[in-house]
């Protein structure tokens, strides 16, 4: 049995927080000592007081939460005990963060091509390691046809991707020609792995060799293709009896020039969330390619649904046929796939049944758990 405290921080929705409560309860269910500490609380440092004399083996952070950047003088460096740091986007967007330098420490990404970029150039190891949900069971689950929401689409709304590249002139015409250059690589190639296609257009101000000078037109580029894919798929979805859920959907909803069919339900809790998407028949998702997977797409998978999500490389590679129906905006009628699957006696009730199991069988939180400490018996 290992002791294992988990740094709990503030997370849009609680989406994050979540996620750490059913990591907590994996590691309990497979017989290990867990607890959660709240670095945002008042009394965070009596906690981690209190926890350290009991005695810990791990500890262990979302996106950063709890990590010490000293480089000197490191916490985790004096206690010489493991830390491990579970990143649920791209390592790019943490470089710092990532290059700091705790001696025995353990770095997991959803997104699968930083393991090939991040190896050899930090010291510690860089793992693989996709989303995750916890099952439903299956009495518990909605029969399909009872299910009153066809398509539910949840998320914060994407700012219009038009003004968004518009803004790249800002920067001035040598970074806006290359933003440009990088997007028609991208779309040429759009599963091909991101970082070198920027290191080869924004050469030679962007260096492969250097994560730091990649980073300011990653954040731009990626916060554009996050919303492209966004935009694209709503605005494809709204003639439809689409549930959207989060902030901002009106802006959307302004830009379209077709019939709305769909409805906004407003901002939800992470916990709410979850108990609409027992409702819904098909659970709609973007992410970029390069992401990897999304929390959703398991999420949907985890109550009988059908995971309705934008193409990504890993998905293609492996998730087995007939457990994820896969889409790309702007290349493809996402309507009339989506027409396809929720008519009677589609094949959509045999993805969300394969996708279940897929899910049950390989990505439920206590493989996540499993996968953590086979990582640290080899640090």
């Amino acid at each position: 049995m290992s002791r294992f405290i988990l740094f709990r921080g503030t997370s849009l929705y609680g989406s994050v927080a979540r996620m750490l409560e059913q990591l907590t309860a994996a590691f309990q269910a497979e017989g290990d000592d867990a607890i959660v500490i709240d670095a945002t609380q008042p009394d965070y440092v009596e906690s981690l007081r209190q926890a350290l004399a009991d005695g810990v083996d791990c500890f262990l952070g979302l996106t950063g939460i709890g990590l010490d950047l000293r480089a000197e003088d490191n916490l985790y460096n004096a206690l010489d005990v493991p830390f491990v740091s579970i990143y649920l986007d791209p390592l790019l967007l943490y470089w710092n963060q990532v290059a700091t330098p705790i001696r025995r420490r353990l770095v997991f990404t959803t997104a699968p091509d930083d393991v090939e970029y991040w190896t050899d150039r930090v010291a510690v190891p860089i793992r693989h390691m996709p989303h995750a949900a916890d099952p439903l069971p299956p009495h518990l689950q909605l029969p399909w046809r009872r299910r009153d929401i066809d398509l539910i689409f949840a998320g914060t709304a994407p700012e219009d991707p038009a003004t968004l590249r518009a803004g790249w002139a800002s920067h001035g015409d040598v970074v806006e020609e290359r933003l440009n250059n990088i997007l028609d690589a991208h779309d040429a190639e759009p599963l091909a792995p991101l970082i070198p296609k920027i290191a080869e257009q924004a050469h030679p101000a962007a260096r492969l060799d250097d994560p730091e000078s990649l980073y300011p037109y990653f954040v731009v580029f990626d916060a554009y293709l996050r919303a492209r894919a966004r935009w694209r798929t709503a605005l494809a979805l709204l003639p439809m009896k689409t549930l959207f859920v989060g902030p901002g959907w009106e802006r959307v909803v302004a830009a379209t020039q077709g019939p709305v069919r769909s409805s906004l339900a407003g901002e939800m809790t992470a916990s709410d969330l979850a108990a609409t998407l027992r409702r819904a028949r098909l659970v709609v998702n973007t992410c970029t390619p390069y992401h990897g997977t999304h929390e959703r797409i398991f999420q949907a998978m985890a109550v009988g649904a059908v995971a309705f999500s934008t193409e990504t490389a890993w998905l293609r590679d492996m998730s087995p046929a007939g457990c994820v129906a896969r889409f790309r905006p702007g290349y493809e009628d996402i309507a009339g796939r989506a027409e396809a699957l929720l008519d009677p006696g589609s094949v959509a009730e045999a993805i969300a049944d394969d996708g279940y199991r897929w899910l049950v069988m390989a990505h439920t939180w206590r493989h996540r758990a499993r996968t953590i400490k086979a990582g640290l018996r080899q640090i």
